[in-house]
């Protein structure tokens, strides 16, 4: 395998309408030229313009009567290369035999990632872009896409840049101190120095401080109904789902195993879940059912523990576990609260959100409480950026290097602040890319589909 193979891919799903097939490499429209055949030689016609002709086999065999071939010249095209796609039909077979003709003709199978990867070595994306691509199609909500819209577009990779050139002219200055000692240069005075590096620490922190809401943004929340039974968990599901996902009865102990569903409450994505209610006895199923309730509230990120609104606190109140996720007390069917709300409701208890999931009251109140308490700031999901866990890692080292280097500056100790300043440059390198090894890509583009 080389980088300068001329590579291939199916770029749609299988199945569908249209099957896009992609090429990339210097000799993607003479491979295609092999299998596609129009009244006028691919290389001839007008570039970045759909021509129309057949698909042939080695052999001549028809494979599709009607194809679409536009070619996009390298440097100006995604991947910085030759860049061939076809149109073709779609279902299996047509795409299928397609790709196996390109094959046949000189074209390797593209390995997962290949095409971005290669607009990344080309120098059309830096490697927050390129990821950006994965988390596009990856996006479980708007926010998300916005997400990665805002990435694919460099804002992350303008900020981190921008830190990394300041820090290389101040390394430079650095550098000089120690090779020319003796001589008086324009150099800047120390006091002036640690104050830059005061400004870029703050903001590699104010880049580092977004990690928890690209973590949501990108992998979404787990969110997990519980309760005493026979409080409406099932009913509550149904109403943030918009449809009868769970069986709903007044028989206590319906709903024995674990629902899991996806849904988007304010733009945050989230992983719902349904769990048995919980309570003492029962027979083995709900028993198991109850054990597997307790699991998942411990893994939960987010936890909605429901009680009944007509009936007095003691008995359904949150049992105090040890759990790592927030909990957020919900009183269902406030329709029918008679008096005071939650006889007997400790004052120093946190006061619940009052909802009738029957008729859908009170859930915005109850949108609004998971909102506040999933974001770090309430516009997180409009930040320009949101760094990722990969990007965080360096940012940490980064800062804690500046950190470091900020007294050895003041106190003109060069040597020793070159080195932190030197770690902290390969650190921004790492996330644009610039001092990314092999390995580091190989992993990240290793997420990606085959025909990205």
């Amino acid at each position: 395998m080389s980088d300068g193979d001329t590579i291939c891919a199916l770029a749609t799903a299988v199945g569908g309408a249209v099957a896009v097939i992609r090429l990339s490499g210097s000799e993607a429209v003479l491979v295609a030229e092999r299998v596609w055949h129009g009244e006028r030689r691919l290389a001839e016609g007008p570039a970045r313009q759909l021509l129309l002709g057949k698909l042939r086999g080695s052999e001549g065999e028809g494979i599709d009567p009607q194809c679409l071939a536009v070619r996009m010249p390298g440097p100006n095209s995604y991947t910085g290369e030759d860049v061939v796609e076809l149109q073709c039909h779609g279902g299996a077979l047509v795409a299928r035999l397609a790709l196996q003709a390109l094959l046949r003709q000189g074209a390797r199978h593209a390995e997962p990632g290949e095409f971005t990867r290669r607009a990344f070595l080309n120098g059309k994306l830096d490697l927050t872009q390129a990821e950006a691509v994965a988390d596009l199609i990856a996006a479980g909500s708007q926010a998300a896409v916005k997400l990665a819209d805002r990435q694919l577009r460099g804002l992350l990779g303008q900020r981190i840049r921008a830190v990394d050139q300041q820090l290389t002219a101040m390394l430079a200055e650095v550098e000089s101190h120690l090779d020319f000692p003796e001589d008086d240069l324009d150099w800047q005075d120390p006091e002036t120095m640690a104050s830059t590096l005061v400004e870029l620490g703050r903001e590699l922190n104010r880049l580092l401080a977004t990690r928890a809401d690209g973590e949501v943004l990108r992998g979404g929340i787990s969110l997990v109904i519980a309760g005493p039974p026979n409080v409406g968990k099932s009913s509550l599901l149904n109403a943030i789902l918009h449809r009868d996902r769970a069986i709903v009865s007044e028989i206590p102990g319906t709903t024995r195993d674990t629902i899991e569903e996806t849904a988007h409450i304010r733009g945050i994505p989230i992983r719902l879940m349904d769990t048995a209610g919980i309570r003492e006895g029962g027979d083995i199923i709900e028993r198991a059912g109850i054990s597997r309730a307790r699991e998942h509230l411990l893994a939960a990120d987010l936890i909605l523990w429901v009680m009944d609104a007509s009936k007095p606190y003691s008995g359904q109140a949150w049992p105090e576990w040890p759990v790592r996720g927030k909990v957020i007390p919900v009183g269902n069917k406030r329709d029918k609260m008679t008096g005071a709300a939650m006889a007997g409701l400790p004052v120093a208890a946190e006061p619940p959100v009052y909802v009738c999931a029957l008729d859908g009251g009170g859930l915005e109140d109850l949108y609004a409480a998971v909102e506040q308490r999933v974001w770090t700031n309430p516009q997180a999901a409009e930040n320009d950026v949101a760094v990722a866990a990969r990007h965080a890692a360096s940012l940490e080292i980064a800062a804690s290097d500046l950190s470091a280097a900020l007294p050895l500056i003041a106190s003109a100790d060069w040597e020793l602040a070159a080195i932190h300043l030197r770690s902290a440059i390969h650190e921004c390198g790492l996330i644009t890319g610039r001092t990314a090894a092999p390995d580091l890509l190989a992993m990240i583009f290793a997420r990606f589909c085959i025909g990205k």
